[in-house]
């Protein structure tokens, strides 16, 4: 191989193993802003009952630190997205070619906290009504909407777009059981909602299965990337 194409070739597995890297970091991040922010929200403040997007709200204390983690999150995932996992799978062509923006623009919505939420539901005198009347509660309810709809649409396209790479192979079973899963813990979600109970344990369970599922994602380029690597040449005299 000529030095310059191995020259390229190892900028693109390196720059494929370092947003993977990113791409396992950003979900860590995402999980542990929302992890320890509800440990500071007060005796009102059920984990089972409100949602993590109340901690993010204009009343709730410390409410800048979910709300960087949650834009970091999405901004590494996204750049993983970009940078890391559409050109591992570029080999396979048009099969599938949306399913990776699927994933970036969803975690770009689920990761936005603005405008603002007025008020958390365990404060006094907030409503769900209070809240969707604002325009930060209404945006949080249509962005979050949207951007888990892309998330939990995601994976069938995805395998499509992997299945046509032998190496991609390996990552059969996590595609099927993101398939299942997202949507299970979605319609529990929807469920929770319709009867008004366990709505914030309803949402840490979809939340948690969307970024173990893009940590394996990311966990899985950083493994490719690894196995990339061009070899160095041989020296000169040596079979």
């Amino acid at each position: 191989m000529p030095e310059n194409n191995r020259s390229r070739g190892q900028g693109r597995v390196n720059a494929q193993l370092f947003w993977g890297v990113v791409g396992v970091l950003s979900q860590l991040v995402f999980t542990c802003g929302w992890l320890i922010t509800q440990t500071w929200q007060g005796p009102a403040y059920s984990t089972i009952k409100n949602s993590i997007s109340d901690m993010q709200a204009a009343t709730a204390p410390h409410a800048w630190f979910p709300i960087a983690c949650f834009a970091a999150g999405a901004l590494g995932t996204f750049g993983f997205v970009l940078f890391g996992l559409r050109p591992s799978l570029k080999a396979a062509d048009k099969e599938g070619a949306h399913a990776p923006w699927m994933v970036g623009i969803g975690v770009l919505l689920l990761g936005n906290s603005f405008p603002q939420i007025p008020c958390r539901l365990s404060d006094t005198g907030c409503t769900a009504t209070t809240q969707l009347l604002g325009p930060g509660g209404l945006a949080d309810a249509i962005l979050a909407t949207v951007g888990f709809l892309a998330l939990i649409a995601a994976p069938g396209p995805m395998w499509q777009r992997m299945a046509v790479l032998p190496e991609w192979a390996r990552m059969k079973p996590i595609m099927l059981a993101a398939r299942v899963s997202l949507p299970t813990a979605y319609g529990f979600l929807a469920l929770a909602y319709g009867v008004n109970m366990w709505q914030g344990l309803a949402e840490r369970i979809l939340v948690t299965a969307c970024m173990v599922w893009l940590a394996c994602l990311a966990g899985y380029v950083v493994a490719l990337s690894k196995r990339r690597r061009p070899q160095p040449p041989l020296p000169t005299g040596c079979k």
